[in-house]
C-alpha cells in the first residue's frame, strides 16, 4: 500500500513540474547556446553519457570534439546552470561561458546534470563529480593544477557542494552567482534582504515543488543538499559568491560567506561576497540588468585570471 501511495505521489508530481515546464518554455525566450564543441563524458552509470558544452579560445574548428579543440593543456572552468534542480535550462550561461573563455584562456565545460523529480538528489552531483572525475584524469587536455568551477541558483548550489567532496587542492577557485545555500527552511520562510519586486520570483508552489522533487524525503540538512551546513575546510584558496538584494536566497548564501570566510581566517584563502543592488535572482539573465550582469561577470573573470598567477 505504501509503494502505492509513493507512486501516486510521484505521479502527482512529476506532472506538475512538467506543466511548469510548459509554462517556462512559452514563457521565456528559448535558450541558444553556442558551444564551440559537445562532449558525451562518460558516467558512473553503465551505459550513460553526460552531454557537456565546450567554450574553447582556442580559435579552431571542432570537427571531432575535443582533441580538436585542445592543442595543449588549458586551465578549466566547470560550470552548473541554475535550474531549481528541475527545470531544463541547460544553455543558459552561454554568455557567461563564452566571455570567460575569451577573457581568461579557461577551456568552460558547462554540464547538463540530471534534473529531479526523474532524478532526484544526488543525480546532480553525481554528474557534476564524473565530470570533475574526468577532467582530473587527463593531464594530457587539461591543466589539472588550474580546475575552477562555477554555476548559477542551484547550480551555485553545486559549485559550493562539489569541492567538499574532493582533496583540497582540487580547485582553484568558486564563483557562484545567487546560490541556495539551505533548503531546511520552507520557501515561505525566507525573505530577501531588500523588498523588491515580486514579478521576478518563482512562485512559492514552484519551489516547494522543485524541493519536494529533488529531496525525495532526505534530510535537508545534508551538507551535500545545503552546503551551509558544509565543512569548507577544502576549499580553494578563493570563493566569490555574488548575492542579489531582491532575492529571497541572499541572507543565507550571504551568512555562509561569512562563515566560509571565518574558517578560512587561518589560511591564505579568502572569501569575496558582493551584493548586486536593486537586483533579483537569476538577475543576469534579463537585459535591463546588462550593467549589473557585466560588472558580475567582470568579478568572476578577475577572480579567474588571478587564480593562473599563484
Amino acid at each position: 500500500m505504501s509503494s502505492l501511495f509513493a507512486a501516486i505521489l510521484y505521479i502527482r508530481l512529476k506532472l506538475l513540474i512538467f506543466l511548469i515546464r510548459l509554462i517556462v518554455r512559452f514563457a521565456t525566450p528559448r535558450v541558444h547556446a553556442k558551444p564551440d564543441a559537445v562532449l558525451e563524458i562518460p558516467s558512473r552509470d553503465s551505459g550513460r553519457t553526460i552531454r557537456v558544452h565546450v567554450y574553447s579560445p582556442s580559435p579552431v574548428t571542432f570537427p571531432n570534439g575535443l582533441d580538436d579543440v585542445l592543442q595543449t593543456p588549458r586551465p578549466v572552468l566547470i560550470n552548473c546552470f541554475g535550474s531549481g534542480f528541475a527545470l531544463p535550462l541547460f544553455g543558459a550561461d552561454d554568455l557567461f561561458c563564452s566571455e570567460v573563455s575569451k577573457q581568461t584562456g579557461h577551456v568552460v565545460l558547462d554540464v547538463d546534470y540530471r534534473l529531479a523529480p526523474e532524478n532526484p538528489f544526488p543525480a546532480a552531483i553525481h554528474d557534476v563529480e564524473d565530470v570533475v572525475q574526468h577532467v582530473v584524469t587527463r593531464p594530457d587536455k587539461y591543466d589539472i593544477a588550474h580546475i575552477s568551477i562555477s554555476g548559477f541558483s542551484s547550480g551555485g548550489t553545486l559549485a559550493l557542494v562539489i569541492p567538499t567532496l574532493f582533496s583540497a587542492n582540487t580547485f582553484r577557485s568558486i564563483v557562484t552567482f545567487y546560490p541556495s545555500v539551505s533548503m531546511v527552511k520552507d520557501p515561505s520562510e525566507r525573505k530577501a534582504p531588500v523588498e523588491g519586486p515580486k514579478n521576478g520570483r518563482a512562485p512559492l508552489f514552484w519551489t516547494r515543488l522543485f524541493r519536494e522533487g529533488y529531496l525525495k524525503g532526505m534530510d535537508p540538512r545534508d551538507p551535500r543538499i545545503s552546503p551551509l551546513y558544509a565543512d569548507t575546510a577544502n576549499y580553494p584558496r578563493d570563493t566569490l559568491i555574488i548575492t542579489a538584494e531582491y532575492d529571497v536566497s541572499a541572507l543565507e548564501a550571504e551568512e555562509f560567506a561569512k562563515n566560509a570566510e571565518a574558517s578560512a581566517q587561518a589560511t591564505d584563502k579568502r572569501v569575496i561576497l558582493r551584493r548586486m543592488r536593486s537586483c533579483g535572482h537569476n538577475f543576469d539573465k534579463s537585459k535591463k540588468n546588462s550593467a549589473a550582469r557585466d560588472e558580475a561577470y567582470a568579478l568572476a573573470i578577475e577572480l579567474l585570471i588571478s587564480s593562473l598567477k599563484n
